[in-house]
Parts: C-alpha cells; sequence; structure tokens
C-alpha cells in the first residue's frame, strides 16, 4: 500500500468520527431547544396518560408499514437478479432498522442491510442498488404526496414565508434526487472525475441501478408501496395521537404529517431524533395541539419505530446464533471426514 493510500485511509476513520460528533451534537441542541420551549412536566403527564390500547394498534400499523418498505425493496431486489424472499427482505429490513436506530452514522442501517446481502452470496454493487433504489423511491413516494396534499396543507398553514420554505423544500429534494438519477446517464462525463470516491461509488450504483429502476411495472409497483408506507405512518400519529386524547382531525394528520416525516429523515441528528420533535411541535401547532402534546406524540412515535426495531435486534441475536452453530457443524463434519 503506497503513502498515500495510507493516508487516505486514516483520514476516512477521523472523517466518520466526525461526522458522528456533528450528528450527536445537532441532536444535543435541538433536544435543548425543545427543553427551553416546551413544558416537559405537561409532556410527561400527557405520556403518564397514554392509552395502551392505542399504543397496541399504533405498533400494528408501523409493523405493517415495515413489511410494506421490505415488500418494495423485495421487487428491486427481484428486478436486480437478486434471490431475496419477501420474508428473508422482512427480517433483514427490521434488523437493518435496529441498527439505523442505535448507529449515528446516517445510513448505518441500510449499510448493515447491503453486508446482510453480500453474507447471503450477493455482489455488493447490486446489494447497494437495491438499497439505494428502495431509499429514493421512499423519498419520492413522500414528496408526491406532501405535493399532491399541499392544497390540504395550505389550509392550515397560511403564513406566505412558510408556504415558500415547504414548496422550497420539495424542491431541494426533488433536485436531490434528479441530480443522482443523472448520475446513471452521463458516465463520460465523469470519467475525469473517477479519482473522486464519492463520484466514482455514486456512479457505479446510479448506472447499475439505472435498468431496475427504470423498468415500468417494478419502479411504478414500488413507488405506490411507498405511497402506502407513508399514509400508514400518518395513521399511527394518528392513533397515537388519539391514545394521547389529543383533539386533532385525521385531515390535520394528513395535511401536516408527512412534512415532519420529510424533515425526519435529513441525515443530520441521530436516527431523527430532535429534528422529528421539533418540527412535529411546529407542524401541529397549525392544527391547534399544544407543543407538550405534540412533544408526547413525536416521542410515542420516535419509541414505536424503536420497539419494532427491537424485533430486529432478537432476530440478529437468533441468526447470529444460528450461523455459529452452523459453523460448528459444518467444521465437526470436516474433521470427522478427515
Amino acid at each position: 500500500m503506497s503513502s498515500a493510500q495510507i493516508s487516505a485511509s486514516s483520514k476516512y476513520p477521523v472523517k466518520r468520527l466526525l461526522l458522528i460528533a456533528a450528528k450527536l451534537a445537532v441532536t444535543g441542541v435541538l433536544v435543548w431547544y425543545l427543553l427551553g420551549e416546551v413544558d416537559l412536566q405537561k409532556s410527561g403527564q400527557h405520556l403518564a396518560g397514554f392509552d395502551v390500547g392505542w399504543g397496541v394498534l399504533a405498533l400494528l400499523v408501523v409493523a405493517l408499514l415495515f413489511l410494506v418498505a421490505a415488500l418494495r425493496w423485495h421487487i428491486y431486489a427481484r428486478a436486480l437478479n437478486i434471490s431475496l424472499g419477501i420474508g428473508v427482505a422482512f427480517r433483514l429490513y427490521l434488523i437493518g432498522q435496529f441498527f439505523g436506530q442505535i448507529l449515528p452514522a446516517g445510513v448505518g442501517g441500510d449499510a448493515v442491510r447491503v453486508w446482510l446481502l453480500t453474507r447471503r452470496g450477493v455482489a455488493v454493487g447490486p446489494g447497494v442498488s437495491s438499497v439505494v433504489l428502495e431509499r429514493l423511491t421512499g423519498l419520492l413516494g413522500i414528496l408526491i404526496l406532501i405535493a399532491v396534499l399541499l392544497p390540504l396543507t395550505f389550509t392550515y398553514v397560511d403564513e406566505s414565508w412558510e408556504r415558500y420554505a415547504i414548496v422550497l423544500l420539495l424542491a431541494v429534494a426533488a433536485a436531490g434526487i434528479s441530480a443522482i438519477v443523472g448520475l446513471s446517464f452521463v458516465p463520460r462525463l465523469i470519467t475525469k472525475w473517477r479519482h473522486v470516491a464519492m463520484i466514482s461509488k455514486l456512479a457505479d450504483v446510479a448506472s447499475e441501478a439505472r435498468r431496475a429502476g427504470l423498468m415500468p411495472k417494478p419502479a411504478l409497483n414500488a413507488l405506490a408501496l411507498s405511497l402506502v408506507m407513508h399514509l400508514l405512518a400518518v395513521l399511527a400519529v394518528y392513533i397515537l395521537a388519539q391514545g394521547l386524547d389529543m383533539e386533532i382531525t385525521p385531515l390535520a394528520c394528513l395535511a401536516l404529517v408527512p412534512v415532519v416525516l420529510l424533515l425526519s429523515t435529513m441525515p443530520i441528528s441521530v436516527a431523527g431524533w430532535g429534528v422529528r420533535e421539533n418540527v412535529m411541535v411546529a407542524a401541529l401547532a397549525f392544527a391547534g395541539a399544544e407543543s407538550s402534546e405534540a412533544l408526547a406524540l413525536s416521542i410515542l412515535f420516535g419509541l414505536a419505530l424503536l420497539a419494532l426495531s427491537l424485533v430486529g435486534a432478537v432476530i440478529w441475536l437468533v441468526q447470529g446464533r444460528a450461523d455459529s452453530r452452523r459453523s460448528m457443524n459444518d467444521k465437526n463434519d470436516t474433521e470427522a471426514v478427515l
């Protein structure tokens, strides 16, 4: 290995640590801001009075949400000739969700999913492409949902600058998706920048994913599932709001929660914590919800996602033990033959 390669490899962990530190710092600042803006005692009272029955129903909806996301991933995997059954996709997706919750890195869960695919004999390129396509379709789905619901959203958001902010958010997100997709159409133009690692990786993934992503049937099916998935997330939030006895209508949740979901996907905090709570408080204020109620609702939604991801932790532990036993049996069989 050359001195330049050694230097580059030594810098990578430092950059990774700085990124993690930045996310932790952002999460801390956002939580600190909430401490000064929201009556935490009242939020605690709302949480203490939460109806657990509604919580169980919300967990079932979140579980269905994860299943729909796994089915979306399965569709793209099949288009890329990856052998990934729906049941396996669901298990691997839950494991990825668990690591996405506990790892400070923004795409930690996705990286784990790719790694799990490689352990099943899938090449890195197609594995990355399947995960990227699944993620991009999810982002595109929430953008379409927000765009379609803009007239309804604007009946609650009546300030001009806040309306402009939502439209600008949609435009920036759409431009980001277009830029990533565009990489697959201009491989020659970026050849001279192949020495830039990020550009090279994005170009390879985009080129490999283009064929599957532009196939009408899998793309439209995955997009339809994305819309269903986001509507299920809105439904889960509404159910949790009922458990808190909040006076908020289904239409208000449909108008405002998708914007919360979009902003909480920004990779600037740990698993969306802090961002989701601040945006939920600000968004539901347009529907007349108290800040303490909105904070309690956001915490419950985050805990529901975390609770379902813990199922992924159990699957991970069970799968690891099964792999260890299989490896030990193979070793014993080999020794017996020898």
